[in-house]
């Protein structure tokens, strides 16, 4: 990166390094986006770099040069060299406080860089993602644009499913990280840099309410299904090298599981072309899996994945191919799931087939059950809390009730626990439209008369209700979801009882709803108030 000495107003604000290989037909509608940038000519910079081109966008950018020359400065690599060279030399002439990396055929929408760069300042970001749209036919990741998002990272957002480096990069962390786009690579050394740039962020934020860049389709030829292996296992690699093990290690782990060798692997499986590449792939995931995975990282994929990944790295390549088929099957029948010990199994294919021998976990989707659940009724009578509304696994029946009340302190994390009263409700389903019809709910709390026999103590009492059917617990925050009509304004304390051990006090009930919607109680002595009637 350009460590001239510069004055500070002479800093630009973005530099836009542009790669052009053999792109004549793209490279004068780009350059008019990026003349047509909201925050002016005179905050950006644009180092284009002519990859090695045989067609006319040498002489197109050398045109545009003399037209902009306080705005675009053109170099070039010769041809042969990897895009990394390209990309690494227009890195080398940066002098803006961001960089962000484009192709020819890529096109910024006309106040992009702003609302980008504003983002960036706001939140003193390390890198801000700009939501992308795509050119035409191809496709471009869109999870992690589904709102803005001002102080994220990777291991709380889906940033990191967008490996591309249509970003911008604060300067300072490419220095500080001593980033550059591995030359080694034979293609992938754009997940290679900005997954290194990730990791090293301490702020991401994501500009996804509107459109700020439309990508065009990508240069990269299709790789060979050995060597698209070869990528996940260096990123793996990588990963691992910038990251202890844990969760978060995990995490990125098993995006490049499912998105590279997920798709590398089943293409292998189902496809009878090219026997000794297919051995080749095959081989080589088994060792992957065999040799860089975690179990931790295996639990995060979907079941049909970790189920074929367990079978590839037993060397079960036929069942590996069996179940890649039952994956792609778009017109199989749903899978039958089973309940034992408060556990829930999906029944695929070699569940529980003792020619194979794969572990029940493998097939335990336990942690994948949600609970649709509301809050409609809070009331009292007396020191009695008077609730009701819904609650059910939207993947179970309403069978074999067993949900009930925890009251839960705050500090002590003492406990206290209610039944609750199941009330048919033929009307209630799951998001589907299968019925659910026992998932309402009622209950009474005596806060003046708990599990001891005595009141409930001073504190504050978060409510959460335990939703149990068929013998599968999950809970929940009670409040979190309520209904519209539900009253939430502030209430007079309510009387509880006389407190215990505490001459002339009494104990009051005060119900309020957190920041995040929770209902909780706040138990608290005072001296009962003088009797008006």
């Amino acid at each position: 990166m350009n460590q001239a000495i510069v004055h500070a107003a002479d800093i630009k604000d973005v530099t836009v390094a542009l790669r052009v290989c053999n792109q004549a037909a793209a490279v004068e509608a780009c350059l008019a986006s990026l003349v047509a940038q909201s925050i002016g000519t005179d905050r950006l910079e644009v180092i284009a770099v002519d990859d090695g081109s045989t067609d006319d966008s040498g002489s197109l950018l050398a045109r545009a040069a003399h037209q902009y020359p306080g705005l675009l400065r053109v170099g070039q690599v010769p041809r042969g060299l990897s895009t990394a060279s390209a990309r690494n030399w227009a890195l080398s002439q940066a002098g803006g406080r961001y960089v962000i990396f484009l192709d020819a055929a890529d096109r910024l929408a006309p106040d992009g860089l702003e609302r980008m760069l504003a983002a960036g300042d706001a939140n003193e970001a390390d890198i801000v993602l700009g939501k992308l749209e795509s050119s035409g036919r191809h496709t471009v990741a869109t999870s992690m644009f589904r709102k803005n998002q001002t102080h994220t990272d990777i291991y709380a957002s889906r940033a990191y499913w967008s490996l591309t480096p249509d970003k911008l990069f604060r300067a300072s962390l490419l220095q500080r990280r001593g980033l550059a786009f591995p030359t080694d690579m034979p293609f992938g050394e754009e997940q290679a840099f900005t997954a290194a740039a990730y990791i090293g962020a301490d702020n991401i934020s994501v500009v996804g309410d509107r459109t700020c860049l439309v990508k065009g389709p990508s240069q990269t030829p299709s790789a060979a299904l050995p060597d698209r292996v070869a990528l996940v296992s260096r990123m793996l690699a990588l990963v691992s090298s910038q990251l202890p093990e844990g969760p978060r290690r995990d995490r990125l782990h098993a995006r490049h599981l499912e998105v590279e060798l997920g798709k590398a692997t089943a293409a292998a499986l189902l496809t009878a072309e090219d026997p000794a590449g297919r051995e080749r792939t095959l081989w080589s995931a088994s060792e992957v899996l065999r040799s860089q995975v975690s179990p931790g990282a295996l639990a995060l994929l979907p079941r049909m994945l970790a189920v074929r990944y367990a079978l590839l790295a037993r060397g079960r390549v036929a069942e590996a191919a069996t179940m890649a088929a039952f994956e792609a099957d778009k017109d199989r029948p749903g899978v039958r799931k089973t309940v034992e010990g408060g556990r829930v199994f999906t029944t695929l294919p070699f569940f529980r087939d003792p020619q194979v021998g794969l572990e029940d976990e493998l097939f335990d989707i336990t942690g994948d059950m949600t609970v649709s659940h509301q809050l409609q009724g809070v009331g009292w009578d007396g020191p009695m809390l008077l609730l009701d509304g819904y609650a059910f696994f939207e993947q179970l029946s309403t069978k074999d009730r067993a949900t009930r009340v925890v009251m839960r302190e705050r500090t002590s994390g003492a406990e206290e626990g209610f039944s609750v009263t199941a009330r048919r409700d033929d009307t209630l389903v799951n998001s589907k439209g299968n019925t659910r019809a026992m998932g309402r709910f009622s209950t009474r709390i005596n806060l003046a008369q708990t599990s001891s026999g005595w009141p409930v103590p001073p504190g504050v009492w978060d409510f959460h209700l335990a939703v149990s059917f068929e013998g599968v617990t999950q809970e929940v925050r009670l409040g979190g979801h309520r209904a519209d009509d539900l009253d939430t304004t502030a209430r007079q304390p309510v009387v509880v009882a006389p407190a215990p051990g505490t001459q002339g006090m009494e104990l009051v009930a005060t119900p309020y709803y957190t920041t995040s919607g929770g209902l909780s109680v706040e138990i608290s002595q005072r001296t009962p108030l003088p009797d008006r009637g």
